[in-house]
């Protein structure tokens, strides 16, 4: 994990002119003037920030523990959002974003209201004040100018002055709350980001108050001459802020919801796929089929009566040996007959028409599949023609810019790719339907963590069926050879992987992808949703690290986080994002010197005073650390000192 101070931007929003002159002397002594004045502007944001843009907070909104000695932060995927509007010329680059901690005291006694309004709501009373009164009260409103629509749309918060006085951070403590992390994304979920693992982190000056909390992301445009220390004297009785965003948590030691204390938890419940579905009958059949993460299911065979069958999904609690028999041609060919209960097992005759349904609904991989079918009649053909024409015609347009013809082939090109990338797609089984994969919430219950052994029979009837949309004809069934597809499959996949962590590998697989034991882990808890972006690393015991061990990561559903593995799972360690990991002190109230192993009382010496509770005295803080540590003391050395151990939980799978 690499630390920054802050992020200077090139050029800060605001509106410019672009001035040209030229002037042109001539032989014959004349001279020509030629001018262009061009504007424009340069935009950022500045009254809301999008919910894509905040990577997690802490505490987790909603959590409710013992978060008395650490500082709340939010972390945002946009390394120079907060200096993107400098409030104070010079080299510190403050911040222009700012978190307040309110108890629930604060928000009573100071009368707090937030709101939703338009930019008409903070536009004063008259041009020559910042004050605007609304219920026999004078409010105080941001100095600065807003060329914008009057009716753009703003989050805002009043308040009683004294009581922002009192919370806010001063000019001086700015430069050390906020920062940015870089490290390393290899382990997490991918995110879509400009500066891939370049993360800015907010911090605020204050440690929780016991009970309810409240934390606001706040502007601090406008307010430059109240964060001064001492602030200047201002009329008005309130105050009112923009705010960018909120959250609540309770900090009370009963509560649990710690990535520890989550952990805790889940490693007591974790168990493999299936287990947990129970049923009232004693029958052992019924018992052992619940077991291997079967579930019923209503069904209706065609001129039949009414009756139940089984299904279970792509996961199972035990390794499912291959089939060793030819594709399946139609879903009725899938179906399995148990002759002693006349039950029937509905798993792989939905897969392969999951698989036809997804290759009718993609035009992409049907046009693809068409394009190369039409001279060959198999499938080994049709994955060596896609692969010899994507190695061939890769590099040879590289020039696709916008705005410029295609050149003749290109098209071809494109559709190759995206049949590629689409049949990596779904061996990986991006598009299956989250209730084809889970069909009973019972199996994946709250706050529990899974395992399972992927079926690739499962996998295998899912790809017949989206190969089956080529087979016109008795002659044309060996496209759905699936061994003809393996080598091709193998390098395609694990190159997919990669692809999405932004490498490019170049290399053929020896090993072949659909015959590799697989498996993975379900995990349905506050920890996904809590702490995006937490680090996973599986052992899976003699596998070839020169592949990809990891092959798929992700969240398929709100707060159920997905990871398919090469190779069987013994063991996975989960660990606390860095980019999320907190601020704050020991139990006591102390901080240890990263370098010099002095101890700070800071909750006892170095709190502000005549200001709220909990409120640090963060640039008093700084100075004792530069002499202290005898180091320059900027955001990033800041952070390394306040940083507290991250926190891992080994769960073994046996």
């Amino acid at each position: 994990m690499i630390f920054y101070d802050n992020y200077k931007t090139p050029v800060a929003s605001g509106a410019y002119r672009f001035v040209l002159q030229q002037t042109v002397s001539l032989d014959g002594g004349d001279t020509h003037h030629y001018y262009r004045d061009q504007r424009f502007e340069v935009v950022a944001p500045r009254y809301v920030i999008e919910g894509s843009e905040i990577q997690a907070h802490f505490p987790p909104p909603g959590g409710m523990a013992d978060y008395q000695s650490i500082l709340p932060h939010v972390v945002l995927r946009t390394r120079n959002l907060p200096w993107e509007r400098p409030l104070w010329p010079g080299p510190e680059q403050e911040p222009w974003l700012a978190l307040l901690v309110f108890s629930a005291s604060d928000l009573l006694i100071g009368r707090a209201e937030e709101k939703t309004g338009t930019l008409a709501d903070l536009k004063p009373d008259r041009a020559d004040t910042w004050l605007r009164t609304e219920n026999g009260a004078t409010i105080l409103l941001p100095q600065f100018k807003r060329p914008e629509d009057e009716q753009t749309p703003v989050r805002m918060l009043d308040l009683d002055l004294r009581v922002f006085l009192e919370i806010c951070p001063r000019r001086a403590d700015l430069p050390c709350l906020a920062h940015i992390r870089r490290v390393d994304t290899a382990n997490k979920v991918p995110l879509e980001m400009a500066a891939d693992g370049a993360f800015s982190v907010l911090v605020a000056n204050r440690f929780p108050s016991q009970g309810a909390n409240t934390v606001h992301l706040i502007s601090l445009e406008g307010w430059q001459s109240l964060l001064d220390s001492p602030p200047m004297p201002q009329q008005g009785a309130r105050i009112r802020l923009i705010t960018l965003g909120s959250w609540n948590f309770v900090n009370d030691e009963v509560g649990h919801d710690t990535f520890g204390g989550l952990m805790q938890k889940l490693r007591q419940n974790a168990a493999p796929f299936g287990v947990r579905l129970r049923s009232p009958s004693d029958n052992s059949y019924v018992q052992q089929a619940l077991a291997r993460g079967y579930v019923p299911l209503d069904y209706l065979p065609l001129e039949s009566a009414s009756a139940f069958a089984w299904y279970r999904g792509p996961f199972a609690p035990i390794r499912r040996p291959p089939l060793n028999r030819p594709p399946f041609h139609r879903a009725d060919a899938a179906l399995i007959f148990d002759d002693q209960t006349s039950l029937m097992d509905l798993s792989y005759a939905s897969a392969w028409q999951l698989g036809r349904l997804l290759a009718l609904s993609s035009p992409a991989f049907s046009k693809g599949l068409r394009l190369f079918v039409e001279s060959c009649h198999n499938a080994a053909e049709v994955a060596r023609q896609i692969e010899e024409f994507l190695e061939l015609h890769r590099n040879a347009f590289p020039d696709l810019t916008p705005g410029n013809a295609p050149p003749a082939g290109s098209e071809k090109i494109a559709i190759a790719d995206e049949l590629v990338q689409w049949i990596a797609r779904l061996v990986l089984l991006y598009p299956v339907p989250f209730h084809y994969l889970i069909p009973n919430a019972a199996l994946l219950p709250p706050e529990s963590l899974r395992f399972f052994h992927l079926d690739d029979n499962w996998v295998d009837a899912l790809v017949d069926g989206a190969l089956s949309i080529a087979v016109r004809s008795s002659a044309d069934r060996g496209l759905a050879s699936r061994a003809d597809l393996q080598s091709a499959l193998s390098r395609i996949v694990y190159q997919y992987r990669l692809r999405l962590q932004g490498k490019t590998p170049e290399w053929n697989p020896k090993e072949r992808y659909m015959e590799t034991p697989k498996s993975g882990l379900l995990l349905r808890s506050s920890i996904v949703s809590g702490w995006p972006g937490v680090e996973v690393t599986v052992e899976t015991g003699g596998a070839d690290d020169t592949i990809p061990r990891i092959l798929r990561m992700d969240q398929i559903v709100d707060g159920v986080l997905f990871c398919l593995v090469r190779g069987s799972i013994e063991k996975v360690i989960f660990r606390e994002p860095l980019e999320g990991l907190t601020f704050g002190v020991s139990s006591e109230g102390t901080l240890q010197g990263r370098r010099s192993n002095n101890v700070i009382r800071l909750k006892k010496d170095l709190m502000r005073a005549a200001s709220g509770e909990g409120v640090v005295d963060i640039a008093t803080l700084r100075t004792t650390l530069g002499q202290q540590e005898k180091v320059r003391v900027g955001a990033a050395e800041f952070a390394t000192q306040m940083l507290r151990m991250p926190e891992e939980q080994t769960i073994e799978w046996s």
